[in-house]
């Protein structure tokens, strides 16, 4: 097997292999879910749920980050397999608040588990240490390029 020197330099460089390897976890994250039959959106709104409880829905698209109206298909799909509930508002019938279910929370929980177990396989090739330091310094490259892109 050949060393990394011997890679074209434009696969050493930083950019290079920060996409190359957002590509390799996007579709690796996207297998993983699809192994649950569950999107994107569709994890973000169960963890949401769990994080924050029962929420109206317009709060939740925000929470999500998704346009208010695209989040109905996406509670649809959820509450047929029985993950979510709507449940009326206690003080305002006009709205109605998502909840998770058992199955919903057992879901959860059980991806996070399986989602750690594949994060460890993915960061093999770092000891303890080294996978630390590269969360801190990703942390850290994204908050920078966060604030940079936030109008406010």
């Amino acid at each position: 097997m050949s060393g990394d020197h011997d890679r074209p330099a434009f696969e050493r460089g930083t950019g290079f292999l920060l996409a190359r390897l957002g590509s390799l976890t996007a579709r690796s994250w996207t297998a993983f879910l699809g192994e649950h039959r569950l999107t994107q959106g569709q994890y973000a709104v169960l963890v949401a749920l769990g994080r924050n409880g029962a929420v109206g829905q317009r709060r939740l698209a925000e929470l999500v980050a998704m346009d208010a109206r695209n989040i109905v298909p996406v509670l649809d799909q959820l509450a047929e397999r029985r993950l979510v509930e709507r449940r009326p508002h206690d003080t305002d019938r006009r709205r109605r608040l998502v909840v998770l279910t058992e199955d919903g929370t057992a879901l959860v929980g059980s991806i996070a588990e399986a989602a750690a177990a594949e994060q460890d396989r993915f960061l093999d090739a770092l000891t303890e240490p080294e996978r630390e330091q590269l969360n801190l310094l990703l942390q850290r490259l994204y908050a920078a390029h966060v604030r940079a892109a936030d109008p406010a």
